[in-house]
């Protein structure tokens, strides 16, 4: 099998494993550089260490994807890997998957990760895999780059838990990057561009994984709510 991507596939599986091997060291940079102390189930340098690559690593690259492209924003997602240049889409790829490769390094000093989140990481491994050997890649980008900013919201709010303020912007962004997401996903099934199974699949873990953040960003919510409640 030959990936749309432009790279046959012991090239696909070498970049993957020098991006997971950088993610390693960028996680034992921080494991030595940032506070190790116990945050929400896991050590404070792993939440700090997401934020740069939420908040200005993915839209970065994607915006030089975008920039890259002959054409518009819209023509863009919509493209094939044979109508793009493609290197900024397979370096997006790239990052996500050391992106999440990098909580593997956990074991390493002391860390782990529990089942659910050995779940989530596998189901998003398979998902960028898979784009490298189907179209329309950008759709990816796209959903996955508002996910993890909505995500970096996430622990902003957790960090400053006594701001009403980061209250407010935590929830509104977390449903809005639900609703960018989730569309990408609909615009995607109704694409015959990538097989129907891969579409199907991709739209139920889009939608599976938008309802689980939405429920626990809601329940966070309801817990700042008591606190401020409490502190008037």
């Amino acid at each position: 099998m030959t990936p749309a991507a432009g790279l046959e596939t012991p090239e696909v599986l070498v970049q993957l494993g020098a991006a997971s091997a950088v993610a390693c060291v960028y996680t034992f940079i921080c494991h030595a550089f940032l506070p190790r102390r116990e945050f929400h189930g896991s050590p404070l340098y792993n939440w700090l260490s997401c934020l740069p690559i939420q908040l200005v690593g993915f839209p970065l690259v994607v915006s030089l994807a975008v920039g890259s492209f002959d054409g518009g924003a819209a023509d863009w997602v919509a493209a094939p890997w044979s109508a793009m240049d493609g290197t900024w889409e397979r370096a997006y790829l790239l990052l996500m998957w050391g992106y999440l490769f990098k909580d593997c390094a956990l074991y390493a000093v002391g860390g782990g990760m529990d089942a659910m989140y050995w779940a989530h990481h596998v189901v998003c491994w398979a998902t960028v895999f898979n784009f490298f050997y189907t179209d329309l890649c950008a759709i990816f980008l796209v959903g996955g780059s508002a996910m993890e900013f909505g995500g970096a919201s996430q622990t902003l709010h957790l960090i400053f838990a006594e701001s009403q303020l980061m209250d407010k912007v935590h929830v509104t962004t977390m449903t809005a990057s639900h609703v960018v997401a989730c569309g990408m996903a609909v615009y995607y099934l109704s694409l015959p561009a990538a097989p129907l199974a891969a579409r199907l699949v991709f739209g139920t873990v889009v939608f599976g994984l938008s309802f689980e953040r939405q429920k626990y960003a809601m329940k966070l919510h309801r817990e700042a709510a008591d606190r401020f409640a409490k502190r008037a």
